[in-house]
């Protein structure tokens, strides 16, 4: 039985969904710490984001999904450049008006990191979806 291949952009959809998912679970485990959950709950969340990295593992690869053409690869360029925006523009941010906010240092852990990676992949494949679907 053979997989049909997705079109990209159900393929980045349901990227952007695994990545809400990544996100939302590291969020909550941010202000509710795991080691107090109760165990048949570890073992449903851990199960749902192994689904949940497996499917983004298969939609990155690109073993079923169509070939960009050359719009998609425009509209990834563009998403690659807004993401890049927006990152300068937060770190502009962060200069002017962190130390008014007692940011003066930034600490990152490995699950803050792990959040802020799923971050910039949902906003990259987000903005993707965007300009595929209203860009010009």
């Amino acid at each position: 039985m053979a997989i049909p291949k997705l079109t990209l952009t159900q393929a980045k959809l349901t990227s952007v969904i695994c990545w809400a998912v990544v996100v939302l679970f590291g969020v909550v485990a941010e202000f509710f710490p795991v080691k107090g959950l109760p165990l048949p709950l570890k073992i449903a969340v851990t199960v749902l984001l192994l689904a949940t990295a497996a499917t983004i593992i298969f939609t990155t690869l690109d073993w079923h999904v169509e070939k960009p053409d050359e719009r998609a690869v425009s509209n990834n360029y563009k998403s690659n450049s807004m993401l890049y925006d927006i990152i300068f523009l937060l770190f502009g941010l962060y200069v002017v008006f962190g130390e008014k906010l007692g940011m003066e240092t930034v600490v990152l852990t490995r699950g803050r990191i792990v959040l802020l990676f799923a971050v910039l992949n949902l906003v990259h494949d987000g903005l993707f979806l965007l300009y595929e679907r209203f860009g010009k």
